[in-house]
């Protein structure tokens, strides 16, 4: 092994004396080798763990060296995983952390992008001086806080005080304010909070200028706020009350909760539009008090594992959300076909997937029953049907039929998805697979004519699958 020339021994004997200099003297002599020394140490910092013999505390000797070294304004990028060493033995206490984040601001003040994390417990949160060092870094585009708990209203300061913020991400958020109409910037279109179970009243935050996906549901400059939680009981849905006022969109599962909890107070969310729940095969206590408090706002809901055991009728439904523009129901077994009309006014989409993957996904268990979903289709404003059932009642096809014909329904159907599913052994067995196969071609092909009558549409036909696609 090629022994350490002077320089190298120079740095490490800087290095391990780094507290007993005078700061602005050693980024006086580190001024003329700056980027040797930077290479230098980040290089010893990626190969600590070889030569590491665990008896000092190296990371603390780092950052207390971290503001001679930093400290340039072409400095754009600094990724703080990068610079703690895997050591045997190192525990990087806070204050040497700290020094270094309040001297951010002010020895790299065009940092663009910033991610910040620990290899330490979560003890200490952010100070009120560590987050207005991060704010005086007004070049700022991209946010990340890592294992290092950060509070809600810092974040919401530093969103404000960084005007050039594109992106902020923290895996752990103390909860510590309550969301108001003008919490966010205008500008953060998309912000994802997810529940810690671990940690309760912590949060796994997103805020983003753009959207992660193209979405129709959010116009140009709209603003998403979505929540996703997987509570183990009631309280843990309190957590959604302080951020109702911006809340529009909510994913949760019921499964982990039990049948006998005390619902009457689920919380009041004003603003929900769009949420999906997933029951696991268990319960729909929980849904059911969740659509009774915000049913009438919702204007698409996504259902997932609704057992058979549950006896959940799909007119419910729509009473409780007489506003729905889209019903999709995945794995779920529904009883009764008496969806009501009155309250099928906004209905513009509906689909209903139940096969042997989606019920082993959800957890919900084979269903003997044949599946009907007619009185779906006098929705007045039906535009979107995507149907794929392994079974389906066919009982009143000759009314539905007749009607479709006459034009008293689904006189705005654009889009069809029903694919014929028959001697599956997965699936349920159909006693006259031949008289199923004729009633089904019959339906179908009603519902293509009613497509076929609107003026400029294409109906393309796949042949081997048996499927229509509709495009408009």
């Amino acid at each position: 092994m090629e022994p350490p020339r002077q320089f190298d021994l120079a740095l490490i004997i800087l290095c391990g004396n780094i507290e007993k200099h005078d700061k602005d003297q050693v980024k006086i002599v580190f001024e003329p080798l700056h980027q040797r020394i930077v290479d230098k140490v980040f290089q010893r910092t990626k190969n600590h763990y070889l030569t590491c013999d665990g008896r000092e505390n190296h990371n603390d000797k780092l950052f207390a060296l971290l503001p001679c070294l930093i400290s340039s304004k072409l400095c754009t990028k600094l990724n703080f995983h990068d610079l703690l060493m895997n050591c045997k033995g190192s525990y990087l206490p806070h204050t040497h952390f700290e020094k270094f984040l309040l001297s951010l601001g002010s020895v790299s003040p065009n940092l663009k992008e910033l991610k910040i994390c620990r290899r330490s417990t979560f003890e200490n949160t952010l100070s009120k001086y560590e987050l207005a060092s991060i704010i005086r870094l007004k070049s700022l585009a991209n946010l990340d806080f890592n294992d290092i708990c950060v509070p809600l209203s810092g974040i919401l300061l530093i969103s404000r005080g960084c005007e050039n913020l594109k992106k902020i991400t923290a895996s752990q958020v103390m909860v510590d304010v309550d969301l108001l109409r003008d919490s966010f910037r205008d500008d953060f279109v998309y912000v994802c909070i997810e529940t810690l179970n671990r940690y309760p009243g912590q949060i796994n935050l997103r805020m983003d200028t753009t959207l992660p996906a193209p979405d129709p549901k959010y116009a140009a400059g709209t603003q998403c706020v979505k929540m996703i939680l997987s509570p183990t009981r009631i309280q843990d849905f309190l957590l959604t009350q302080r951020f109702a006022e911006k809340l529009n969109e909510i994913t949760f599962d019921t499964y982990k909760l039990g049948n006998n909890e005390e619902m009457a107070k689920f919380p009041h969310l004003p603003e929900i539009k769009y949420a999906t729940v997933n029951c696991g095969g268990k319960s729909t206590h929980t849904l059911k008090w969740f659509l009774k408090r915000n049913g009438e706002s919702l204007q698409e809901l996504t259902l997932r594992g609704i057992g058979i055991m549950e006896k959940m009728r799909l007119g419910v439904i729509f009473i409780l959300c007489p506003n729905l523009q889209s019903l999709e129901l995945s794995a779920c077994t529904l009883f009764g076909n008496g969806a009501p009309v009155d309250d099928m006014q906004q209905l513009k989409r509906f689909k209903w997937v139940n096969d042997a993957a989606t019920a082993r996904a959800h957890v919900a268990g084979p269903c003997l029953d044949a599946f009907a979903f007619s009185s779906i289709l006098s929705a007045p404003l039906l535009e979107e049907l995507h149907i794929s059932l392994p079974k389906i009642d066919f009982s009143d096809n000759a009314t539905v039929i007749s009607r479709i014909r006459r034009r008293k329904i689904l006189r705005h159907l654009k889009k069809l998805y029903m694919p014929m599913r028959l001697g599956n052994a997965s699936e349920i067995p159909h006693e006259n697979p031949s008289n199923y196969s004729k009633r089904f071609k019959e339906l179908k092909k009603a519902l293509v004519s009613a497509i076929d009558r609107l003026d400029e549409r294409t109906v393309f036909k796949a042949s081997n699958r048996r499927r229509y696609c509709i495009v408009s």
